[in-house]
């Protein structure tokens, strides 16, 4: 199955192809493996070019610094192999080790990105992303590959591949965390704020075009008006990967919202309210024949508990229960 990863890939691949563009070599990091206590997770990523500081992390530590001075050495070189190292985080043990004692181990993958070897797939895996697309990204001793392909969801985002003699780097590039918010109001702005700083690719539905909070919504990967609540679940793409969270302006509203999500195959329905809301909720969504078996796919009130009052605090109280519920299902 699909892992889940939180980096921001746009930004990173969006730098990395600049740099290059500037005729810059860049050395990338990327962490193909880790295990549980590891400071660096599968997915990670860490960029480091010569007119620029290092973007992203491995890991953090004097494992990185290392790392970091390491590549500076290698990016005055004319070129470099593409290398795996596995790294222990251990003092004393088998394995190499990396510096650090939080236990566990990370292996890495580093390549080198040459302006004119590498410059066109590193922008076309950033305009890719950019267009909301989805690229597959290979990385083995030959050199870099880059494809456009659709997600496979029954795969592993990150996949390697070790044999006596070679290995194989594989990367679905495309953002497998996403939020959709069904409704457009304050709390939605601040929760699609958090969000996008967690990584998600955010989706916003309203039915109202003039309100202040979707034009300042910059936040939302996509902000789409609809005439009725109960299309939008209909509209959202990788409804298996997305996580809905319905906070309208009324229970009408709601109801609607739910209405259209509750038999698509979404991983997490949250509605916000308080319990006399939420109990309205369900009295409406009873009358329109929703069963208690549908019901029990609904998290609502959404958010783990806690006194929320700003629409701040409701955005930490949703986003902390979606990380849960992911981290406990990945």
């Amino acid at each position: 199955m699909f892992e889940l990863t939180s980096f921001p890939a746009n930004s990173f691949w969006e730098t990395a192809a600049s740099l290059l563009e500037e005729r810059q070599k860049v050395f990338l990091a990327l962490v193909a493996e880790h295990t549980q206590h590891s400071p660096g997770t599968t997915g990670a990523k860490l960029l480091v070019a010569k007119e620029c500081d290092p973007l992203g992390t491995i890991g953090g530590g004097i494992m990185e610094y290392n790392l970091v001075k390491r590549a500076e050495g290698i990016l005055d070189r004319d070129s470099f192999t593409p290398e795996l190292q596995t790294l222990i985080h251990r003092k004393s043990g088998p394995g190499e080790k990396s510096g650090m004692i939080c236990a566990g181990q990370q292996t890495n993958v580093y390549y080198m990105c040459d302006p004119e070897k590498d410059s066109k797939d590193v922008n076309k895996l950033s305009r890719l992303l950019s267009e909301n697309r989805s690229a597959k990204l290979s990385i083995d001793p030959s050199g870099m590959v880059v494809q456009e392909q659709p997600p496979n969801l029954n795969q592993n985002q990150i996949k390697l591949s070790v044999g006596d003699e070679n290995w194989l780097y594989e990367e679905q590039l495309f953002n497998f965390n996403r939020i959709a918010i069904i409704g457009g109001g304050h709390c939605s702005l601040a929760l699609s704020r958090l969000m996008k700083q967690l990584g998600f690719n955010v989706s916003v539905f309203d039915t109202r075009e003039n309100v202040s909070t979707i034009k300042e919504n910059t936040y939302a990967n996509t902000v789409q008006i609809v005439d009725d609540f109960c299309g939008s679940a209909a509209l959202i793409e990788f409804s298996e990967l997305t996580f809905v969270v319905v906070m309208t302006t009324d229970v009408v509203s709601d109801v609607r919202g739910v209405l259209g999500a509750i038999d698509l195959p979404f991983p997490f329905i949250g509605v916000m309210g308080s319990q006399s809301k939420i109990a309205e909720i369900v009295k409406q969504l009873t009358k329109e024949g929703i069963t208690k078996d549908q019901l029990k796919r609904l998290t609502a009130p959404v958010g783990i508990p806690m006194v929320s009052n700003t629409p701040e605090e409701i955005a930490v109280s949703v986003a902390a229960q979606i990380l849960q519920y992911k981290n406990s299902t990945s």
